[in-house]
């Protein structure tokens, strides 16, 4: 089957997070592979999109799409099974009464000017332990515990919360690397942590005082899965996501540090690990049924080539994990509704897995239209990749569905 292939390299720097990290309240939280704000108003812009239309988002990572259409007041709503992107999409997404924040704010700094420490009588699961030695831990949980106890709405007290995880990063000796944590002997002082905390806190602050509020439609996420999304049928009208890549990425190890400082015990990393999207070998997930799915000829072909019976599984399990989420697109979506999904080709023992073209046919499987791939960049493959079998870029798209 083919498709529209064209080419949009001026979006090349849209689909990484560069971009967002210098873009204010974007900045204050952001994952690998993010894609900009830039990308979401292009794609208003052009679908005609306004503010009696509702855009979804079923992978809401770190909002940027919410926010984005926040930025021009159209409504937005999200899913997402990480407790840790749902927290960082709606902070970015609330109304803040800047002088309530800051007033909170001058309460927690005197008690962090104070040096009033906490005894930490939390069993801290052993990677938190691990990653934050030499009193890390210990200042990262007092200023916990202050922002828990602080008298303020739940709204504020999660905006110094996800102040807080943003800074963890510069502590930890666990520092991500491509899908993994790699263990590296280094990290701020534990006496930094109230300095860092500051210092994010101030920048919230000054985005949140120099962002004019919207405040006239609804921007909210919440923790589903997105092969069954709880929303009624017909309920939007776009939809502007990038699903996970194919690529073995793990976020529930990757994050694992902040998801158990904040969120979960290991056994609840466990099971989320095991039900999300199966774009790592580790997935299990609980899926609805798909009767009527057949896995396109070109994945069948791809699948042929790769030696790792895990990663062969991995790729089955995706693409099933595709056709659902795009099924579920497809009810909760009105008719004529424009779909776009950020996704980047992967290769495995030196053959290319074509992520966009089959996920063009799988969507057109669950009852869209494939309207256009559109390559925006190239990216290199990884390094063992390389030293094996050379440099080959792969190819990073938007691919434009219409509901038919």
């Amino acid at each position: 089957m083919k498709y529209i292939l064209t080419q949009q390299m001026a979006w090349k720097n849209w689909v990484t997070p560069s971009i967002g990290r210098k873009t204010a309240i974007h900045r204050w939280y952001m994952f690998p592979h993010s894609f900009t704000g830039d990308l979401v108003h292009a794609l208003i812009n052009e679908w005609g999109i306004d503010n009696h239309d509702c855009i979804l988002d079923p992978f809401s990572g770190a909002g940027t799409t919410l926010l984005a259409a926040k930025e021009v007041n159209v409504p937005s709503h999200g899913y997402d099974l990480s407790p840790l992107a749902v927290l960082a999409t709606n902070t970015k997404t609330a109304n803040y009464s800047v002088s309530r924040v800051g007033s909170v704010w001058r309460l927690l700094e005197r008690r962090l000017k104070d040096r009033i420490k906490i005894p930490v009588r939390r069993s801290y699961p052993e990677l938190v332990q691990k990653a934050l030695p030499g009193g890390r831990l210990e200042a990262l949980h007092s200023i916990a515990t202050h922002i828990e106890k602080a008298n303020c709405s739940s709204l504020e007290r999660d905006f110094f919360r996800l102040a807080l995880i943003s800074i963890i990063p510069r502590f930890s000796y666990a520092v991500a690397n491509g899908g993994w944590l790699r263990w590296l002997n280094k990290g701020e002082h534990a006496d930094k942590v109230p300095v860092y905390f500051k210092r994010q806190v101030e920048l919230m602050l000054a985005d949140v005082d120099n962002t004019k509020s919207k405040s006239e439609n609804s921007w909210k996420a919440r923790i589903a899965d997105a092969r069954a999304i709880p929303a009624t049928n017909d309920t939007f009208s776009a939809v502007i996501t990038s699903p996970p890549y194919p690529n073995r990425h793990d976020y529930t190890r990757v994050f694992g540090v902040e998801l158990m400082f904040m969120f979960h015990d290991w056994e609840a990393n466990r099971d989320l690990r095991y039900q999300t999207f199966h774009s790592h070998p580790e997935a299990r997930p609980n899926r609805p049924k798909a009767k009527d799915y057949n896995p396109p000829k070109a994945l069948e072909t791809t699948v042929r080539h790769v030696s790792d019976n895990r990663i062969r599984v991995m790729l089955y399990g995706y693409f099933l994990d595709m056709y659902l989420g795009l099924r579920e697109v497809v009810r909760v979506c009105q008719s004529g509704a424009k779909v776009a999904l950020v996704l980047g080709n992967a290769r495995y023992d030196g053959h290319t897995v074509l992520v966009d073209e089959i996920t063009a046919e799988i969507g057109e499987q669950a009852g869209l239209s494939c309207k256009e791939i559109r390559a925006v960049r190239w990216r290199g493959n990884s390094a063992q990749q390389m030293g094996q079998y050379g440099r080959i870029a792969s190819r990073e798209s938007v691919v434009i569905f219409e509901n038919s």
